[in-house]
């Protein structure tokens, strides 16, 4: 009987971790790949082998915070859900007491990285709050200085006074030097 509750939480636990990775994986960008490969096969047969391959990756879809907190909240409910089912087999006497400990170092170990998780997100909201600001103070600074620029006076003209007499290369007394 216990090897029978030890399969069922080795299939709960592959179920928690893997459907949610093909569930991901068969999204429309990984069907149109798939369907992409495919039509490319038999013309890389008929290729000569000197020509290089040029493969195009296909673009990459940004992830967003509300998807990754959404998925950080589905881990943490599916793990507890699994803590939560141990802890009622091993109640219920269907299982021995040490059936409950992979779910439940599983738990912690994820509790451990959200808290890694959430402390980098901290800094990095931070930083991006510093980053707009010094953003702003120096456009704030470059508004100041060009308002300065137009409200100050303009430049006085000084008028240079004139030698009384000029130098004049093709006058009709011209010296000599030394003369």
């Amino acid at each position: 009987m216990s090897s029978a509750v030890l399969y069922l939480a080795i299939v709960a636990v592959w179920a928690i971790v893997l459907v949610p990775m093909w569930l991901r994986r068969d999204t429309e960008a990984g069907i149109s790949r798939l369907l992409h490969k495919r039509t490319e096969e038999p013309a890389e047969a008929e290729e000569p082998a000197e020509e290089p391959e040029t493969q195009e990756e296909p673009p990459r879809r940004r992830t967003g915070r509300a998807t990754i907190i959404a998925r950080r909240r589905r881990r943490t409910s599916g793990l507890t859900l699994l803590v939560l089912t141990a802890v009622a087999v091993v109640t219920s006497g269907l299982a021995p007491w040490w059936i409950i400990l992979p779910p439940t170092v599983l738990l912690a170990g994820h509790l451990s990285l959200l808290r890694v998780a959430v402390g980098m997100d901290t800094a990095r909201r931070r930083a991006e709050a510093e980053a707009r600001a010094l953003a702003r103070a120096k456009a704030q600074e470059a508004r100041r200085a060009a308002q300065t620029a137009q409200t100050t006076e303009p430049a006085e003209i000084i008028e240079l006074p004139t030698p009384e007499e000029v130098f004049d290369q093709y006058a009709d007394d011209r010296r000599a030097v030394g003369e």
